[in-house]
Parts: C-alpha cells; sequence; structure tokens
C-alpha cells in the first residue's frame, strides 16, 4: 500500500497549440505571432497531465491530503524529471491540478517528466486551510512528500520506476519553494532523488533581507507583505492586532481583500505599491512596533539562507531592477552560500520581476534541451 500516493484525480492530453491558448491568457501583451508557429511546427509531442491526491501535513504536523500534477510525454520515454515549483497563486483557483496546463508545465514539452505541486492552499485544500504563505519548512516538507507519491505513481500505475536523478526549478514564490524542498531532500538524504542541479530565480530566500528594504524604500510592486502578515499569524496563532499592522483602505477591506478569490492585479489596484498608505506607520520605525515584531520573529525562523550551506549545485538568477522582490535578497543568499563554499553561481538581469521571469523560463528550457542534448549524444 502507498504511503504518500492516494488517487488520480483527472488527466488530460495536451499540445504544444494548448500552451498558447493558455499563455495568451496569462500574458495577453506577449508578441507571440512570429515564434507560435515555429514551436508548433518544431514541438509535435503531445504531454499527458495526471492530477493526482496524495498525503502530507499542515505546518501544525497535522495530515493532510494535498494535491499537485505529473505531467509527461506521451508514447515516448521521459529524457529526465524536472521538479519544478509553482509561482505563487494569488488566487486559489489557478492550481496544476484545477486546470491541468499551466504555465510553469510548459517544460514538459521539451520531453521531459514534470511534477508540480500544488502547495497547501490550492487545488483540493484552497478551502480547507489558510494559505501557508512562505512557511519555508512545510513548504519544503509538502513538495517532498508530492516526489514521493510520484514515486509511489510510477511502478504502481505505470508499471516503471521514476528516475532518480533530476532538476529543481522555480520563479518567485516557485524559487523560493524550490529552494525550501532542495534543503528538504538534503536533510533527508534518500537514496532514491538525486539533484543534479537547480536553476532557481526572482525569490525572497531571507524574509528579514527583503522586508529591511522595504522599510527602507516603503514601495512594492506586487503587495505581498499583507498575505505574509496573515499566514503568520493564522500558523502561529499570533493573535495580531491588525490596527497596529495595517492602515487605511486595506485595514477596512482586510477581510474580502485578502481571502484569496481575487487576482494579483485585482489586489494591485486595490492596496496599491506605496507600502506607506497600507501598512502601519511603526513599520517603518527601527523599533517597530509588539504587533509587527510577532511576525517579523517569525522570519528568521523561515530564512531559507542561514544554518544551511546547500550542497546542490544551483544557479541563482535575479532582475538587478526587481520592485517585488528586492534584489538585495538574492546578494545576500548568494554571498552567504558562497562564503561557506556551495557551488552557487548568480546571474543578474534587467527588465523587473515580471519581463526578467520570462528570460528566467528561456534559460531553464535551455538547460532542459543541453541536458536532453547530452544524453542523446551519449548513447
Amino acid at each position: 500500500m502507498s504511503q504518500y500516493f492516494r488517487k488520480v484525480l483527472k488527466e488530460g492530453v495536451f499540445s504544444i497549440s494548448d500552451v498558447f491558448v493558455e499563455v495568451k491568457k496569462d500574458f495577453p501583451a506577449l508578441k507571440l505571432s512570429k515564434i507560435e508557429p515555429i514551436f508548433e511546427a518544431l514541438i509535435r509531442m503531445k504531454v499527458l497531465i495526471t492530477a493526482i491526491s496524495y498525503n502530507t501535513i499542515t505546518p501544525n504536523g497535522d495530515p493532510i491530503v494535498s494535491s499537485g500534477i505529473i505531467m509527461r510525454p506521451l508514447n515516448r520515454k521521459p529524457r529526465g524529471v524536472l521538479h519544478f515549483m509553482p509561482s505563487a497563486n494569488i488566487d486559489k483557483f489557478g492550481s496544476g491540478s484545477d486546470a491541468l496546463l499551466i504555465f510553469e508545465g510548459v517544460l514538459s514539452f521539451l520531453g521531459y517528466t514534470v511534477i508540480i505541486p500544488d502547495l497547501l492552499g490550492n487545488g483540493i485544500t484552497k478551502d480547507t486551510e489558510e494559505y501557508p504563505f512562505l512557511l519555508a519548512e512545510n513548504t519544503g516538507q509538502v513538495a517532498y512528500d508530492m516526489h514521493r507519491a510520484a514515486i509511489e505513481y510510477f511502478p504502481e500505475v505505470l508499471g516503471h520506476r521514476l528516475q532518480r536523478h533530476i532538476s529543481v526549478g522555480g520563479y518567485s514564490m516557485g524559487g523560493s519553494s524550490a529552494l525550501a524542498l532542495i534543503r528538504h531532500i538534503e536533510r533527508e538524504n534518500p537514496p532514491d532523488i538525486i539533484i543534479d542541479k537547480a536553476i532557481i530565480g526572482g525569490g525572497i530566500y531571507d524574509l528579514t533581507t527583503g522586508f529591511k528594504e522595504f522599510v527602507k524604500t516603503g514601495y512594492a510592486e506586487y503587495p505581498a507583505a499583507p498575505g505574509v502578515f496573515q499566514a503568520y499569524d493564522y500558523w502561529y496563532n499570533l493573535n495580531l492586532d491588525y490596527t497596529k499592522v495595517f492602515t487605511g483602505e486595506l485595514l477596512e477591506h482586510k477581510d474580502f481583500w485578502l481571502n484569496r478569490t481575487h487576482t494579483r492585479d485585482q489586489l494591485a489596484d486595490w492596496i496599491g505599491r506605496d507600502m506607506h498608505k497600507y501598512m502601519h506607520p511603526d513599520f517603518f520605525k527601527p523599533e517597530r512596533n509588539e504587533e509587527i515584531n510577532k511576525v517579523w520573529e517569525k522570519f528568521k525562523e523561515n530564512s531559507l539562507v542561514d544554518g544551511w550551506t546547500p550542497k546542490t549545485d544551483i544557479r541563482f538568477s535575479h532582475a538587478a531592477d526587481d520592485l517585488s522582490v528586492p534584489v538585495q535578497v538574492a546578494a545576500y543568499t548568494y554571498e552567504q552560500f558562497r562564503s561557506r563554499g556551495s557551488r552557487v553561481r548568480m546571474r543578474y538581469g534587467k527588465g523587473g520581476h515580471y519581463e526578467f521571469g520570462k528570460w528566467f523560463f528561456l534559460r531553464m528550457a535551455l538547460h532542459l534541451a543541453a541536458k536532453r542534448l547530452a544524453l542523446w549524444t551519449r548513447s
């Protein structure tokens, strides 16, 4: 009997044309008319996407059944395995197990098996738990349990084993989540999961560093801070007095605005980018206040940098002009890991958080294509 894998929720077969339909929905401003026919001509492969449920735990250690997707080339042997972490689902309706085909899964069309967990607060758990936003330990655990469920799913349902050697990737919150997964795998050190390389970008790996920059600039392109405060309040039982945390219209509309039924653009329009308009004035003072300090102290517990030195070969990337996740977070992470002897590289770019994200996905695709070519050459 499987310890992690429970059952298949649904399945679907998709082509590269379906990918472009989804990309146009998510990024309507993208100019795709020139590259779309080229990709459709080059990539004739179809991908089978399977949503599964599996056993994991909440941040409090209680058992819970979560979900995620496994994408694999149809009727051909995969070239490798990629565990790719999803970006933040601002609303709770766009997870992999809900939609099946999501933007992060595009990489499966390069011939790879791609594993994408929904993470708690999404998929089949979207209406049962408060979103554990940027809780590092639980994120790593839930992603790891998804991988173990995939390991059980392959021989039980498909009749063959999942490959041991994997790549790990993720961008934005997916970058933070990917680093959390790497840390968890290295601590568990399982014989059936070996990370060859990780490509990570745009993540907030150390909340203290990130929030210090938010205090300094008073600006955030996307208002993620309220979600962090709400998640930490719930999971750490902080009983925050929000009159000392938020201000203005956010304080007035908190329960509605932060209920995860609204899009990223809606929240950015409502809450705004000037943090002085929605964070309490004490947020910007060196001593802060007792309520804000309750959360600030928990930032230390959720650092993915302090107290751990990765062994995995990790390639970080970050936009130097990122106004959503301060570039200082990436610099701190890289400098700390490198000073301890980790095999890390850092590449900086431009374009802000979202434009740079497109370059990141291209870089990930090139890595997988090169890996595929190397395997083909050796064979």
